[in-house]
């Protein structure tokens, strides 16, 4: 199936939900139907693209029991959903606001952001600057923030700076979102 192109706002709706929902076919056989197999419907892939600009962003947003877990900002998206939690997202110039259990923020920027349908994880490339509220910065080559446990994966020339100007550097980060729980570490064993 293609999709012709939409507006940002249509396609980022479209997507969103895409995202949320999956695109699983029915296990319910229907009303009135008592044990007996029926027909199921056969997934079919869909592909979305939006588009915006930087005044008016393509904007999805990822939830976890109904609480908001990031708003991405994006110039650009691209999806492929296969017709299961397989699919994924590509964003385009992406700025995302992660918020915590608490109601804490951090906002990344990147060039890049992948986003997965099944474990809405969020993989950002190409250069990653990330601010807490509290002041912290952190850049990476590489940043994967893992909604199952709401923490950050930094890889490559990683340094974090601490509200007060404390710097620490090293290869890879594990850290919550607000940089509070953080560790780095050097070398090849994380």
């Amino acid at each position: 199936m293609r999709c012709s192109k939409l507006g940002a706002p249509a396609a980022a709706a479209l997507l969103a939900c895409i995202l949320a929902a999956g695109c699983g076919a029915p296990s319910s056989n229907g009303p009135g139907a008592a044990g007996s197999p029926g027909p199921t419907a056969t997934p079919v892939p869909v592909h979305v693209r939006g588009f915006g600009t930087k005044e008016k962003p393509s904007v999805l947003t990822g939830t976890k029991k109904g609480r908001r877990i990031y708003v991405i900002r994006s110039t650009s998206f691209e999806g492929d959903i296969a017709g299961s939690a397989d699919g994924n997202a590509v964003l385009q110039e992406t700025h995302i606001t992660f918020v915590d259990r608490s109601g804490a923020v951090t906002i990344a920027e990147a060039p890049k952001a992948t986003v997965k349908q099944r474990d809405k994880s969020v993989f950002m490339t190409g250069g990653v600057r990330a601010r807490t509220m509290e002041g912290a910065v952190l850049t990476c080559d590489t940043l994967r923030y893992d909604a199952g446990t709401e923490r950050f994966r930094g890889e490559g020339h990683v340094v974090v700076t601490g509200p007060g100007g404390d710097r620490l550097g090293g290869d890879h980060l594990d850290g919550d979102v607000r940089l509070r729980d953080a560790r780095v570490t050097s070398g090849s064993g994380a």
